[in-house]
């Protein structure tokens, strides 16, 4: 992605008719939530922001994320369209889009058994999200179910009133129309289930309707679910043939799906991190044969726009849906219009805008890019006052905070004592599936770093008598952390090795492997070993009730759950270790009972301490003097680069 290489791309970005839409490109903004909204679901000015930059980058078209046809059933924080008082919102939404020559459809969404009083089709109950939790709908009565038909035909009429292009009816991920359609949550005897035609007779009656309301130069997708994966779930057959049923009553186009919400850990295929992305593309091609309107698929964790590129080019689907690529870098297509990739700062699948927004109902963001959602408020000004910036520490903070510094005009110096930049970055891109972590995102930070004539000095130790060399206005130091060696009883012993030597492929060891500590470091590190085949027994233990505690949650239960499940690892929680013994270690449970656990390596995970040797020895010795990421405290990526880009401002 870095080389330097100018690359065309003739097809992605080649104008497409799709129904009444004349698109500028094959790029759309995918509707991904973003909690943005108000409290009440009107559209804030935080929105606004957010939708304009998306706007002025020069995608294809804008989908507008999940919003609510039915307000008693509503997501906090989700858009709402249900009322006439959303309108004038709604409309300066639009206006925003239009301002840039941009088509705006806005998605319709019914929340079924995710609101606040959950219905479905039948009352059949489902998992939740990645299987977190247990919901009991109750089953929606027939005059129910024609007045959430009648709801989103209204909702259409209102949408096409304030001035958008079109809709997008929501019919996937567990909401209520997939509902109806899946044979696994509708098990109705009335005209709305049964069999295949009647299960459809929902979304196709709502379909109908809006044709009828709203005319054919008003555009209608809908989003269909190609395999629920699930034994008594909606199959390909039976989605192809509801797509075409779709096509033969007016839809425009079909944008394509897998899985719900209740099946998300189902597909080892995926837009998460631990997961190959792949695309939707070996399910496109399907529906391509069997339809003569656009398919539209999404990038689904495959991120390489050369790979979107050769897709179109072969016909394997008419139009790429983004959504976290356009968190990761707003401006991706501006970019590809550019034909340069090294530019373009890719989504490195690290499930942080996930774990917001699903795991923790905050507002959406993205580890890599803090600016999103904050486009008036971290809007970069020129510095009045350029001053000399030493910056100490090679990671994602020290790079981002002198890539902003040096954006703004000041005089950057960025010193690493390693020969490579990275740090941490570049020690987390060894686990399996995260090597993007560096090649995706530090490799994208030495480059602009590089761009912005930052001074880098590698192989360099920072001393005090050093910075005092420099003669720097402003210090930051960035050194990160190191792993935390605790103070146990044979922690010294030669078959004891630590995580990051392990996944660096820097030491040998046993076939029985005892993994102590059960922190994202620890299950990195037992994958790793089972991944490679390098152990015959591996064993997580921790002192803590769950493994993978301090992971974000989607991502463990993936990890956790299926993969390491699959590999035969055994993970022992609430057990303290006493001592490391050379048969293997001791360690106590929590009702005080000690065990053995037999082992020839033992990997010590703790997690890691921050380094601040350097921060304390210069204390009051400089003019100003900050510290990120790190060496305040072992985080994540995120807490790191948001830190260092609001200092990069600040300064």
């Amino acid at each position: 992605m870095g080389d330097g290489r100018m690359t065309t791309f003739r097809s992605l970005l080649r104008p497409i008719q799709v129904g009444p839409l004349q698109m500028a490109n094959r790029l759309v903004r995918t509707p991904m939530h973003s909690n943005l909204a108000g409290v009440n679901g009107e559209v804030s000015q935080q929105l606004l922001d957010m939708y304009e930059h998306s706007a002025r980058q020069g995608v294809g078209l804008i989908i507008i994320e999940a919003t609510e046809v039915d307000g008693r059933h509503w997501a906090h924080n989700a858009l709402r369209i249900d009322d006439e008082k959303f309108e004038p919102g709604l409309r300066r939404l639009v206006e925003i889009i239009h301002d840039n020559d941009v088509p705006a459809v806005i998605q319709l969404r019914h929340y079924g058994m995710w609101g606040n009083d959950p219905v479905s089709p039948s009352g059949v109950a489902c998992y939740g999200f990645g299987r977190k939790n247990y919901i009991q709908p109750r089953a929606m009565s027939l005059a129910e179910a024609e007045e959430a038909r009648d709801l989103f035909i209204a909702a259409a009429i209102r949408a096409q009133k304030v001035g958008f292009d079109g809709v997008l009816l929501h019919g996937i991920t567990s909401f209520l129309l997939q509902q109806f359609v899946s044979p696994h949550t509708n098990k109705r005897a009335d005209r709305y289930g049964g069999s295949f035609e009647n299960r459809c007779t929902m979304p196709l009656e709502i379909v109908r309707g809006i044709r009828r309301a709203c005319g054919n130069g008003f555009a209608l997708g809908y989003a269909l679910l190609a395999d629920e994966l699930l034994p008594d779930g909606i199959t390909l057959s039976e989605s192809k043939a509801f797509a075409q049923l779709l096509e033969r009553e007016g839809v425009d186009w079909i944008d394509l799906r897998i899985g719900s919400y209740e099946t998300i850990l189902s597909d080892p295929r995926g837009g998460a991190v631990y997961r190959q992305g792949t695309g939707m593309l070996y399910l496109s091609e399907e529906f391509k044969r069997i339809l003569t309107i656009p398919v539209f698929d999404v990038s689904r964790g495959e991120h390489n726009p050369i790979k979107w590129e050769e897709a179109i080019a072969a016909g394997q689907c008419d139009v790429v849906q983004i959504g976290r690529p356009l968190l990761a870098d707003p401006e991706l297509p501006r970019k590809l219009a550019q034909g340069n990739l090294e530019n373009v700062r890719l989504c490195i699948r690290c499930g942080y805008c996930n774990e917001r927004l699903s795991g923790r109902g905050w507002q959406v963001g993205c580890a890599i890019n803090p600016d999103w959602g904050r486009e008036r408020d971290f809007r970069l000004k020129n510095t009045q006052d350029p001053k000399r910036i030493l910056v100490v520490g090679g990671g994602p903070a020290g790079m981002e905070v002198a890539r902003v510094s040096a954006l703004r005009g000041h005089h950057v110096t960025l010193v690493e004592k390693n020969t490579r930049l990275g740090g941490n970055l570049r020690v987390a891109s060894y686990s399996p599936c995260k090597e993007i972590f560096q090649s995706h995102f530090g490799d994208w930070l030495e480059r602009q770093c590089q761009k912005q004539n930052v001074r880098i000095e590698l192989g360099k130790e920072v001393t005090p008598q050093a910075i005092r060399e420099y003669a720097p206005d402003v210090v930051i130091i960035a050194t990160g952390a190191v792993p935390d060696i605790p103070s146990i009883p044979g922690v010294d012993k030669e078959h004891v090795v630590i995580a990051e030597d392990v996944i660096g492929g820097k030491t040998s060891f046993g076939k029985r492997v005892i993994v102590a500590g059960g922190g994202h470091v620890g299950v990195e590190t037992a994958d790793y070993i089972t991944d490679k085949g390098l152990a015959d027994k591996v064993t997580i233990i921790e002192r803590l009730p769950l493994i993978g505690s301090d992971m974000y949650a989607a991502t463990r239960r993936y990890l956790v759950d299926v993969v390491l499940h699959q590999a035969g690892v055994a993970m022992v929680t609430d057990m303290h270790i006493d001592e490391i013994v050379d048969g293997g270690v001791v360690a106590t449970d929590k009702e005080w009972n000690r065990h053995m656990f037999e082992a020839d390596t033992v990997v010590l995970a703790i997690g890691y301490t921050p380094r601040m040797q350097l921060y304390e020895a210069i204390k009051g010795k400089v003019p100003e003097l900050y510290r990120i990421g790190d060496c305040i405290n072992a985080r994540k990526i995120a807490d790191a680069v948001r830190e260092a880009a609001y200092l990069g401002r600040k300064i």
